[in-house]
């Protein structure tokens, strides 16, 4: 994927559909924007092996971003955890979990 996309999957709680917005992807570099009723996120990566965890859950999100491996996250009971990385490559990864 080399432009902005919009992915639709069922949000954590069974309150509807999430969306993920990747807004900008370039090497070493990866944005997004993540919507879940009247929840917000956004994270990013930018520069080699640096990366972004978002937790979406029913009543809320956090994120959590810096040097991130881009080994697949375990799945988290009640939430679903997002993963954009960056490789030493130039390659960005996004990753979606569900419980």
């Amino acid at each position: 994927m080399t432009k902005p996309v919009t992915l639709h999957f069922p949000a954590p709680g069974g309150s509807g559909r999430a969306t993920l917005s990747v807004t900008e992807v370039d090497p070493n570099k990866i944005e997004y924007v993540v919507k879940s009723g009247n929840n917000r996120s956004q994270g990013g990566a930018t520069g080699p092996g640096r990366g972004c965890l978002t937790y979406l859950r029913a009543h809320g999100s956090g994120n959590s971003c810096g040097t991130l491996d881009a080994t697949r996250p375990s799945p988290q009971a009640g939430a679903v955890v997002i993963q954009a990385t960056t490789s030493t490559d130039g390659t960005a990864l996004l990753h979606i979990v569900s419980p």
